[in-house]
């Protein structure tokens, strides 16, 4: 059975790793898309603005596996086409305007796939939260990448349901599907040939009895990982044994890193330190060969799932991470490793810090930084854990080969993909059966409202049948090219007015003119819809071309059915 056809909504930023910034929306995108490759559906579609982002799309499916795909371009303006494939997958879960834009055609014709990452951005929760408020269906789902991050969602869901009830009475609230399908890794990638262990340790400079303590990420205090209980509890359990300490990702800041550097010769003296720039493909594999423990101590709010500890799961490493987010469901605290305990306020603490962000006084980062202060990792516990394992070279091994066999059978993106397989074909049987949706077609989003409608009492009077127009004074044909090749009109016409359109209109008044009325010049029209020379003879009008010659009469609107 082939993997089910899709659209695929490509930016390159979204599914390509820099080699300035790696971010996790980005590892995780770049990993979908290779697994989607492997996968070799027959057709995809590429739903992107530009032709060039098709051919690097097509570049990337090719080089991860599959050669036998089709590839076709879906620009936005053909939306209406996305019924082909029957399903458009976005990499995060801004679904609403997607699910507006489809229901001015029909809530049916396909369905809507996104995905979370972080989820405390304002951005972030403003598409979350205007989830009911939009033309969502049971055949639409975004993808929570942890059973935390799904109860984050809900907690996002049911302030927004308080509220719509009390202030509209609202008795239900409609949603899509929120399946938790974790992230994936390639565990292949991280296989290691014999000798590679003992060849990474010598280009990175680490002798035999030294342990080697990884750390995997972007190296920011407020965004990932504080580094200070890390620092301390790894230090008080090194006594008595050479602990390396491998720190492998990248800073956002020169002065990011001299405080790193800092505060490393501060709180963990003893400690033999190694940065490895984790964008440079050789030396992160290096980094990951040569470890002995994995750890990571998230501690902020803006991780959702952590793809890391999975990565040294697959590495064959016991992991060493905090009892927090994702790391809950993908760690089994004493069989791949250990998992540290966490303490934070209780809900609604801090509302401050909150209105600070709200008001723009504190920035995205300042935010996470700020309320990243107020959650602690047990540094005790987290000493424990690294000395058990520091001392123990058997159990690393033992956990080790534990969470390998985990990461081969829960989280490679073989098995993975077998779950977004499922969840695709669900959505299109649900799509199609004969379950109720709760949107009506032809549902129009109120703040993308027409302006023609919301502004219809501007004008003195609107186009109608009874209208009569007339060719202006002098006005021939080469005037007519002259009028409309004016600077100030051309750009514009050429969207709205097509010159095809302009030409039978002219060619209607010299044949059957001098004056006639709007029903009679789209009768003389047959060819042409309605409401595309309704356009043209506004733009006319506007450059005087024609001129409007009677009063108007109450009689229906001049278009075709």
């Amino acid at each position: 059975m082939s993997f089910p056809t899709a659209a695929i909504s490509y930016l390159p930023e979204a599914y390509s790793l820099g080699d300035k910034r790696i971010m996790g929306r980005q590892a995780a995108g770049a990993g979908f898309l290779k697994a989607l490759a492997r996968e070799k559906p027959e057709r995809l579609f590429c739903y992107t603005p530009k032709r060039e982002f098709v051919d690097q799309f097509a570049t990337d499916i090719r080089r991860s596996g599959s050669d036998t795909t089709t590839i076709e371009w879906l620009p936005p303006p053909a939306h209406r086409r996305l019924g082909e494939p029957g399903l458009l997958y976005l990499p995060d879960p801004g679904l609403a305007p997607y699910a507006w834009r489809r229901a001015r055609h029909s809530p049916r014709a396909y369905s809507l796939c996104g995905i979370t990452h972080t989820t405390m951005t304002h951005v972030a929760m403003g598409m979350l939260s205007s989830m009911p408020l939009s033309p969502l269906e049971h055949w639409d789902a975004v993808i929570c990448t942890s059973l935390a991050v799904h109860k984050s969602v809900d907690q996002l869901l049911k302030a927004q349901a308080a509220f719509l009830k009390a202030r509209l009475g609202a008795r239900r609230m409609p949603i899509p599907q929120l399946p938790v399908i974790p992230l994936g890794v390639n565990c292949a990638d991280f296989t290691f040939r014999e000798g590679e262990r003992q060849r990474a340790r010598q280009m990175l400079g680490i002798d035999d009895d030294e342990i080697v303590l990884l750390y995997v990420g972007r190296l920011s205090f407020h965004a990932k990982a504080h580094h200070v209980p890390m620092l301390l509890a790894a230090e008080q359990a090194s006594k008595g044994h050479k602990v390396v300490l491998v720190l492998a990702g990248w800073f956002s800041r020169d002065a990011t890193e001299e405080l790193y550097v800092r505060e490393c010769a501060q709180f963990g003296p003893s400690l033999r330190r190694i940065f490895v720039d984790g964008r440079k493909a050789k030396d992160l594999k290096a980094a990951w060969a040569a470890a002995d423990i994995f750890t990571s101590l998230a501690d902020n709010f803006q991780e959702t799932f952590g793809l890391t500890p999975v990565e040294a799961m697959a590495s064959g490493l016991p992991v060493v991470v905090s009892d927090w987010n994702g790391y809950k469901e993908t760690i089994r605290h004493g069989t791949d490793g250990f998992r540290v305990p966490t303490l934070t306020l209780p809900p609604g603490s801090a509302e401050f810090l909150v209105e600070r962000a709200d008001f723009g006084f504190d920035n995205y980062d300042t935010y996470t930084a700020l309320t990243s202060q107020l959650i602690a990792v047990d540094i005790p516990a987290a000493a424990t854990a690294y000395s058990t394992l520091f001392a123990n070279p058997d159990l690393r091994r033992q956990m080790g080969a534990a969470g390998q066999k985990r990461a081969r059978d829960h989280y490679d993106w073989s098995q993975i993909m077998k779950l977004y397989a499922q969840l695709w074909t669900e959505l299109g049987a649900r799509r199609r059966s004969k379950v109720e949706g709760t949107v009506p077609a032809g549902a129009i989003r109120p703040d993308r409202l027409n302006p023609f409608s919301m502004f219809n009492s501007y004008p003195t009077r609107t186009l109608d049948g009874a209208c009569v127009f007339a060719l202006g004074e002098g006005v021939d044909r080469k005037e007519v090219q002259r009028r409309l090749s004016a600077e100030s009109i051309a750009r514009a016409a050429q969207v709205v007015a097509r010159p095809q359109v302009v030409d039978e209109i002219v060619g209607a008044f010299e044949k059957h003119g001098p004056s006639l009325s709007m029903s009679d010049l789209i009768r003389h029209m047959p060819n042409v819809p309605g409401e595309s020379v309704e356009r043209t003879v506004m733009v006319l009008t506007k450059c005087g071309i024609l001129t409007l010659q009677s009063k108007p009469k109450a009689t229906p609107s001049a278009r075709k059915p």
